[in-house]
């Protein structure tokens, strides 16, 4: 895998736990951003030391690279600031699971309106369909 797609996966990990779990408080913004700077340092020190490693074997480096998205995920589940004093890690372990409320909040602080997005998809899709059904029309007359 090469850096740049590890470096988006960081972004990715934290974009869903962000957006999962948006009751990040007034610091949230600011762990966020050192989160991202300290993983994104980490994963290329790991994606060097890999190199190393996958000339011994490939399967090896590939363990390294998920073992270290793993503790990155841990980390940020027992470390993420939430409004309620509780970490995201006791959440998941009281079975508290990111519900439409939270995604729809976590996703909105990125600039993201979810209801907005699936209704232009689906007005796009029914425009498409029908489409298609003319020319299925078409084609049989």
């Amino acid at each position: 895998m090469s850096l740049i797609l590890k470096l988006l996966a960081v972004g990715l990990v934290h974009l869903a736990f962000f957006a999962g779990y948006p009751d990040t408080g007034p610091y949230g913004n600011y762990y966020l951003a050192v989160s991202l700077l300290v993983w994104g340092v980490f994963i290329i020190f790991i994606n060097t030391s890999t190199k190393f490693i996958r000339l011994v074997s490939g399967l090896v480096g590939l363990a390294v690279n998920l073992a270290a998205f793993a503790l990155m995920g841990a980390a940020l589940a027992a470390t993420m600031p939430q409004a309620g004093r509780q970490s995201v890690l006791e959440k998941i372990q009281a079975g508290r699971y990111p519900d439409k409320k939270d995604l729809r909040a976590g996703l909105g602080r990125f600039g993201i309106n979810l209801d907005k997005e699936v209704k232009n998809g689906l007005k796009v899709l029914d425009a498409e369909a029908g489409k298609a059904v003319e020319k299925l029309k078409d084609e049989v007359k």
